[in-house]
This record gives C-alpha cells, sequence and structure tokens, in this order.
C-alpha cells in the first residue's frame, strides 16, 4: 500500500510542475585541487573499512554583501528530470552522509572573502563493496526566496568496486500528464545497482490498435541516477493524446545490458481534461524493496510552496552499512 501512496505523491508532484533548483548561486565552493579529480570535478578515492578522511572545502563570496550560509553533509541524488543534485539540510542523511563526523554549522563570508573548511568522515567497519557519493553543501539562508539556494562539492568513495553489483537502469513506472495544455511522458529508472548508473534510453509511444506507427520515440542519455536510487526521465509531446489505448515501451542500455518493458494506459478526458491532472500512471508490477524508498524535499517552487518531490531509494542494504 505504501508504494501505491509513494507513487501517487510523485505522479502529485509531476503534474504540479515542480523544477529543479536554477543556475545562479552567489557563493562557489571548491576542493584542493591537489586532490580533485579534474574531470568529474569532485573528491575520488578508494577507501578502507574503518579509515578516517578528511575533505577541505573551500567557500568563496565574489559578491558586495555578506553572506550567512549553513555548511553540511548531504547525500548525492538525481535531479528533478534528470542531472545531479543532493539533500537539504532538513533531509535525513540515510546514505555515506551519515559517515560525516562535522555537525552542520554556520558560517558568514564578508564581501570577496574565501574561507577553508574541513570536513572529517569516519568510513564504517562494516562497508561492503560498492560506490558511496555524499555532497559537502553550502545551502545559502540569504535568498529566501531563490530556488538556486545550495551549492555543493561532491566526494565519490569507491569500495572494491569490482565485486560490487553492477549499475542498473530498469524502467519501473511511467506517467502521462497534462499540464496547462502541455503533456508529458515521465518515466521512474530504478538503480539498486551499488555504482553510478548513466544508460541509454529510447521510448516509443504507440497506439494499442496501431502498434505499427509511432507517436513519438525519444533517444537520450539519462546522468547521473546514483546507486540506490530513482532517477525521472521527461517527454514532451507534441500535442495531448486523444482518447484511446496507448502503450509505452521503455528500453535502456547500459553496456551490454539491455533493460525493456512496456507500460498500457488509458486516456479517456483528452484534451478537455483539467490542467495539472494525472491522466494514468503505471507500474511495471514489480515490487519496490520495503523500507527503501523515501520521499524527499528538493527545491521551492514559487515564493511559497517548499515541498519535496525528489524520489529517492535508499535499499535497505546500503542503509544497513552506516549503523
Amino acid at each position: 500500500m505504501w508504494i501505491r501512496l509513494l507513487l501517487a505523491a510523485i505522479v502529485f508532484c509531476i503534474a504540479a510542475g515542480f523544477t529543479n533548483p536554477m543556475d545562479g548561486q552567489q557563493l562557489v565552493i571548491s576542493g584542493d585541487s591537489d586532490r580533485i579529480n579534474p574531470e568529474l570535478g569532485a573528491y575520488v578515492e578508494d577507501i578502507v573499512p574503518g579509515d578516517k578522511r578528511e575533505y577541505t572545502v573551500h567557500v568563496t563570496n565574489p559578491t558586495d554583501e555578506e553572506i550567512t550560509a549553513l555548511l553540511y553533509a548531504a547525500d548525492a541524488m538525481p535531479a528533478l528530470g534528470g542531472g545531479k543534485d543532493f539533500t537539504l539540510p532538513s533531509d535525513p542523511d540515510t546514505g555515506s552522509a551519515a559517515w560525516y563526523r562535522a555537525p552542520d554549522r554556520s558560517i558568514t563570508l564578508k564581501a570577496g572573502e574565501t574561507q577553508s573548511f574541513t570536513m572529517e568522515m569516519q568510513i564504517p567497519d562494516s562497508v561492503e563493496p560498492g560506490q558511496y557519493v555524499s555532497v559537502i553543501g553550502v545551502y545559502d539562508q540569504s535568498m529566501r526566496e531563490s530556488a538556486a539556494r545550495k551549492i555543493g562539492l561532491r566526494v565519490v568513495l569507491n569500495y572494491k568496486l569490482d565485486e560490487a553489483k553492477p549499475p542498473e537502469a530498469v524502467p519501473h513506472a511511467a506517467v502521462y500528464t497534462l499540464e496547462n495544455g502541455k503533456a508529458s511522458l515521465t518515466i521512474l529508472l530504478v538503480n539498486e545497482g551499488e555504482s553510478l548508473s548513466e544508460p541509454e534510453i529510447e521510448v516509443q509511444l504507440k497506439q494499442q490498435d496501431d502498434v505499427s506507427e509511432l507517436l513519438i520515440e525519444r533517444k537520450s542519455t539519462v546522468d547521473s541516477i546514483y546507486a540506490g536510487t530513482v532517477a525521472q526521465y521527461m517527454a514532451e509531446l507534441n500535442r495531448p493524446l486523444s482518447p484511446g489505448s496507448y502503450t509505452v515501451e521503455v528500453k535502456t542500455t547500459l553496456g551490454n545490458r539491455i533493460e525493456q518493458k512496456e507500460f498500457p494506459f488509458e486516456v479517456t478526458d483528452g484534451r478537455t481534461m483539467p490542467s495539472g491532472t494525472v491522466i494514468q500512471a503505471t507500474g511495471d508490477g514489480s515490487p519496490l524493496h520495503e523500507g527503501s524508498f523515501g520521499l524527499r524535499p528538493s527545491c521551492v517552487y514559487g515564493s511559497s510552496l517548499l515541498i519535496l518531490v525528489i524520489v529517492v531509494v535508499v535499499i535497505r542494504r546500503r542503509a544497513s552499512r552506516t549503523e
């Protein structure tokens, strides 16, 4: 039952038109150049169970005004609609963010000032093979009505990746929505593997009584489906669908592994459907692991509505590693 409620909440968020955090942050964050991976722009290291690590961040205020912000540890997660994101200070630490020993701290930077901070981490003795991605985040408390309140520096920790479960991109559900006259299909992809997944995706939409005709076909790459998370891929349609029976075919390719599933749905009201209404949501029938999923806040929508709408899957096995 809770899975259905979770999917309903996801659908509501999609229909409500929530967006990704925008660019334009006032603060700038960086790490030690001699340790940062130049291609990923992140700390990337192999770890040993029981190790202690330290990571330095440099926070710069390039503006001409004083800024107060919150320095905190966050869990990496896919952004709404694709890309990279991370949790807010109020979200629980369910992944490797829980390994940091430093508490959240308020920092104040004068105009043009740069300050450096050290974040200490204790690797659990019971860590299992896999990839663990956290973010050292800065939450700008002065941008009260902006979606661009946080910036972060990723910390990617690898442990025996050759023994870890390979990354996945399993299509789990499809949602058709109509918002302000614009129709779209949203696909949820699950990665219960133990490292980052960046699959190729192909989406085809057909009418069930004429499968030979493609109504839409979209091909793309889905960025940053972290281990143990759900990502969202959205394909906009040229026009709303007329009443009828449809099938969405989703194929993901990750190396030599291909996942392919079909999601049927019905459109009954077509173009006359009220704006913001979800026509249909359908899943693949396979249960998501109980205790593995949760909703987290991701952004501010408008000036007064702060609601969390990102779906993050935390596999029970991975969560238990931090205990």
